[in-house]
This record gives structure tokens, sequence and C-alpha cells, in this order.
């Protein structure tokens, strides 16, 4: 009977310890995804960096993550027993004595790991479509109301080109650090004013010489304009003479920056004549120019490429950081909501502190000068905004090929 108590106390002992557990991985998860991010915006404001000192960029992706975690739990108990020790085959023996004690425990071990790849993007592949000039298309993406529109076409606009009707040029860039940067912003926020933005329209283009009824129907058959017409040409008369000339043109649609017709349109046609309408008719592209087009000044908006705006975000820092230090600032125009008021640097585009301490920085980086650049966490302006949509233009970019399918460098 006092065997059989010893056995039960024992096996309670035992119950009583913990049980295997398992380990949190939302919590792993959620730290990995807590890196990367920390990750994605340290590399772009590095390479901002970088621009700003005319030093190569370089730009890496992280495309595996394997993460592992155990929790191994091992349960023991040491007893004591009265009487004197029990020899090697005690089991076949009564037991002089009792069960003194009985002290359970438990050894507890936490594993958790986990190794990633970081691949280069320095490849042709990725940097054809980064050197390339954004298409119209992808400033359609972003025009939304939580994206000020000062804030986008800033970083996507390169140069306001106006040819007068003299045949005089004048060429606006957007670079903080030339003198007539005020100037540009002055013509960017007048066009934003009437409206400029991304807009499907109609495009005509002249597909080949003019062509003759006959030489329609020898080419074509008898059901000739039908037969252009469904693939998408059509045939506009040229002249009003006889015979009858058309010339054949294919309309298309595609995405272009410019302007709907309202109310200011007069004054727009003064400043920057016809041509930065939507709403431009097929005879107005093909005819032959009038003398009152000739007339007309004549706008040409330049778009970026993704490596045009890291180069003009490194003008920014260092027309900031630069002895007479000009923080670039984007007032809001009349569709602006900010959520930021009551701060300083409201409405600055990009925000960099030298050598300043600042709690939980967005991001802090050493430059290889040995001073720590850092975009702090509060009034920041739209540092946030800016990186975010330079990490969606460039992941607009990583097509199949661009990111390497073995890793350059695995770290563990």
């Amino acid at each position: 009977m006092r065997r059989a108590l010893s056995a039960i106390a024992l096996s309670a002992a035992l119950s009583g310890c913990g049980s295997t557990g398992a380990p949190d991985f939302s919590q792993m998860s959620a730290k990995y995804a807590n890196i990367l991010e920390q990750y994605q915006i340290n590399m772009i404001f590095q390479n901002i960096l970088r621009s700003s000192e005319n030093r190569p960029v370089s730009f890496l992706d992280m495309p595996t993550i394997n993460g592992s975690g155990s929790i191994t739990t091992t349960s023991y108990a040491s007893a004591f027993f009265t009487g004197g020790i029990l020899p090697y085959n005690a089991s076949y023996l009564p037991i002089n004595g009792g069960l003194s004690s009985v002290t359970p425990g438990v050894s507890l071990s936490v594993g958790n790991t986990f190794n990633f790849t970081q691949s280069s993007l320095d490849n042709a592949v990725f940097w054809k479509g980064y050197l390339n000039e954004l298409p119209i298309e992808m400033v359609k993406y972003f025009e939304h109301n939580h994206i000020p529109r000062e804030v986008l076409l800033s970083l996507v606009v390169d140069e306001i080109v106006i040819t007068k009707p003299n045949g005089d040029v004048v060429t606006l860039i957007n670079n903080p650090l030339r003198p007539d940067h005020a100037e540009f912003q002055k013509h960017l926020y007048k066009l934003i004013s009437y409206g400029l933005g991304a807009f499907m329209v109609d495009t005509s283009l002249k597909i080949g010489p003019p062509l003759s009824v006959a030489n329609l129907k020898s080419t074509f058959g008898d059901n000739s304009f039908e037969v252009m017409k469904s693939s998408g040409i059509v045939l506009q008369r040229v002249g009003k003479n006889s015979p009858l000339i058309f010339q054949p043109i294919q309309v298309s649609k595609q995405y272009k920056l410019c302007i709907n017709t309202n109310k200011y349109e007069n004054f727009i046609r003064q400043e920057y004549g016809d041509e930065i309408f939507c709403e431009v008719t097929l005879a107005q592209e093909t005819k032959q120019p009038s003398a009152d087009k000739k007339s007309q000044p004549k706008l040409t908006i330049r778009i970026r490429s993704t490596n045009n705006i890291f180069e003009y975000l490194g003008q920014v820092v260092k027309a900031q950081l630069g002895e007479k230090s000009y923080m670039v600032t984007l007032p809001p125009s009349e569709t602006t909501f900010s959520n930021k008021t009551n701060g300083s640097n409201e409405y600055a585009l990009f925000v960099v502190y030298k050598n300043q301490s600042t709690p939980r920085p967005f991001s802090s980086i050493e430059g290889l000068d040995g001073n720590l650049y850092s975009i702090p966490s509060e009034n920041n302006g739209y540092s946030p905004l800016a990186i975010k949509l330079l990490a969606q233009f460039m992941s607009l970019q990583k097509i199949p090929g661009s990111i390497p399918a073995s890793p350059s460098v695995l770290l563990k």
C-alpha cells in the first residue's frame, strides 16, 4: 500500500508540472514585418542622402525570410526516501521506510530565430525601368484626395517649358538649388489651380500619305471605309476640292497631363496655348497650324524618372543642410487636406536633421562622413509620404527578372 501511494504521489507531482507550449507565431511575423518596413525606409533614405552627395545609389531587396520558433518543456522530479538507500533491485523488495518528499520541476528552452536573403537590384532589368521616364498613367494611380496634388506633381514634374509666340523659350527647372525655383513653383501652383492632372484622352496619328477614293478601293476593296473603321482608323477629308482625298488617322486612347475646359479657359489659352487642354478634336490635331495658333504660346511639361526623383530629393536635402539653409515647402492648394495642424514644418516636403538627437526617429542613417542623419518622427512635414510614394514607384518597376533568382548575400 505504501508503495502504491508513493507512485500515486509521484504521478500527481509530475502531472502538475507545466505542459508543452507553442510559440506565438503572430508576434514573430509582426516583428519581421516591422523589421522589413524599417529596412525599406532606411534604404530609400540612404539613397536620397547618396544622391545629395552625388554618390552612386544602390538598392537591395529581401525576397525571402524564413523564421522558426520553438518552446521545449522538460519535466522532472526529485524524491527523498527515509529508511536508507534503495538497492538496484529495490523493485523486488519491500520498501523499508517511506517517501519523505517529492520536488517537481520544469526545464524550459525557448528558440526564436530567422534568416533572410538579401539580393541586389543593380541589374539591367531593374535599371531600365528605374531610368525611364514615368508613364503618365502612373501619375493617375496616385491622384487621390489623401495625396496633396502639389506633393505628387512636385515629385514627378521635372521641367515646365514655355515656348512664346516669338520663338523665345523659357525653361523652368524644378530644382531648389536654382534661383528660378520660386518661378517654377509659381507656374506649377497656377496650373494646379486650373485643374492640371492626368486624364485619358483620344489621340490621333497620321498613317501614311493622303489617299484618293480610287486608291482606297484598290487597296482595301469596295468596302474600304468599313474595313478601315473596323480597324480603328478614321478617314478624314483633306481639302474641299475634287477629287476626294482622305487622310487615314489611327485613333487611340492614352493618358495625358492636361487641363479640362473650365471658366479660366481664355486666360489659360493666352498664357499656355491650346495644347494644355485635354479635349482637342481630331481636326485641331491634324490640320495645318493656323495663323491664330502660331500666335499662341506652347506649354511642355516634362516628367521625371524614379532616378530623377531621388536626385530631386537629394537636392532638397542639400538645400536644407547647406550654409544658407532653404527648406522646400509646399503650401496647401484648394483641395489639400492636412491633419498635421499646429506643428512646425507642416508643409515641408522633406525634413532631415544632421547630428541632432531625436527620440525614436522615423529613420536614422550614419553617413560615410561619420555624421548622423535622421528624419524626425514628429514635425517632419511630407517626409513619410514622399518615401511612401518612392517605395511604390520602385515596386511598380520590380518586374520578373529584376530580383535575382539566387541571393547574392545570405545573412543568418
